[in-house]
Formats: structure tokens, sequence, C-alpha cells
């Protein structure tokens, strides 16, 4: 059992672009799990980018687990200073069972060393793959991963950043994160990336402090994202 100061205020961590800090009112919250959902392209692996970048630029450490292919020479681009690089770990996955043994491992880094991030992008992608239609088991796949993640964002107290995929629902005829519900029930802050021409629309779903519904638009660029 822990006691709990009221008044000790957590604090956030910045992705150091001010329209997306004003609009999380100051970053992502530590302790528990941020989706960030959307078509492809909308930006969903820039924005964990940036906050990747923004935690090596405080000289803290970041666990990183791609299941998209990530670009390392986009991420020079958005954190050209390789000197910082030391302090992230990257783990590619390929499987639904590589992805399960990254975050086992990010675990087992945590009890070694102090992390102030995990992100894993996406959640979703594999078990889209190799799970198909079987809806028992993708649930029993989501319930095991989002359970770890949970623990660790709770045990470490830090934030845990995951992006999603889209899916037509043909009911509502409109794009909902893919999990649906089972999902969207784990988290306690949940954005919508949208892909307007050129720019970025990125909204609140659900949070628990801010009012759904806000949203801001960024501009993709060389360096990262940019506000209008």
């Amino acid at each position: 059992m822990e006691k709990i100061n009221l008044e000790d205020i957590p604090e956030k961590l910045p992705s150091n672009v001010k329209c997306i800090d004003e609009l999380m009112n100051g970053g992502l919250e530590p302790g528990i799990i941020t989706e960030i959902y959307g078509q492809g392209g909308s930006g969903k692996t820039n924005i964990s980018m940036i906050f990747a970048r923004s935690v090596l630029l405080s000289g803290k450490r970041v666990i990183y687990i791609d299941t998209e292919g990530f670009s390392t020479e986009r991420f020079s681009q958005v954190c050209p200073d390789k000197s910082l690089y030391k302090n992230m770990v990257l783990f590619r996955a390929s499987s639904i069972d590589d992805q399960d043994l990254a975050i086992i491992r990010s675990e087992k880094l945590m009890k070694e060393k102090n992390y102030s991030l995990l992100i894993l992008d996406s959640l979703t992608s594999f078990f889209r793959i190799e799970k198909g239609n079987d809806i028992s088991s993708r649930m029993s796949g989501f319930e095991k991963e989002l359970g770890m993640l949970n623990n660790i964002a709770v045990r470490y107290n830090i934030p845990v950043l995951l992006t999603n995929q889209i899916y037509e629902d043909i009911d509502k005829k409109s794009l909902e994160p893919f999990g649906g519900f089972f999902i969207d029930h784990s988290m306690k802050a949940i954005y919508k990336l949208e892909k307007i021409n050129n720019k970025r629309r990125i909204e609140i779903v659900k949070h628990r402090s801010i009012k759904e519904g806000l949203y801001t638009t960024f501009i993709i660029n060389d360096s990262g994202i940019s506000c209008e």
C-alpha cells in the first residue's frame, strides 16, 4: 500500500512544441497510458519522435518499441545531436511475440536504470495481421500487453505513449481506433490525429482533466513539427 500526498502535482513530460503542450496542459501525464490514433501519415510517429527527443534533450532516458519501420534518417532530422542517442533504447519488433518480449525487456531495463518515457508505436499493427478476425485472441493479447504497460506506467510513475491505427466502422460510418472500447477503456488520455491538406489536427477525445473536443493544428517539417 502506498500513501498518496494529495498536494503533490505530477510533473508532466513536455514535447517542447508550444501548441502541443498547451493542448495537453503541459504534456504527457506520468503514471498513465496515453493513446494517439489516426490514419497513416497523420503524424503519429512524428509525435512519438518529438516526445522521445524531449526526453533526450533533458538528459534522461527513453525506450522506444517500434512496429512500424522506424526511420533512423527521420529521427536524425528530428534529433540531430547523435551524442544523445546513448540514452535511447530502440526495440524493433517483427511479431506479436517480439512485441511482448520488448515490453518485458523494457521493464527489466527500468529495474536497473531510470527511464522517463516508454513509447510503443504501434500497439495494434501485428494484432491486425496475425490475429485477423479472431476477436477472442485479439482481446486476450490486448489485455496482456495493456496490463504490462499499465503496470510499468504506475510502478515507475512515467508516461507510456502508444499509437494506434484506425478502421472504418460501417455501422457508425466513421473511422474508429482499432480495438474499440476494449483499448479505449484502458486509456486515461486519448488524442485523435487527422491529416487536413498539408496540416495536421490533434484533438482531445478522452481526458480526465481536460475538456474533450479541444484541438490544435500543426505542420510536419524537416526538423519535426511546428505550430502554425
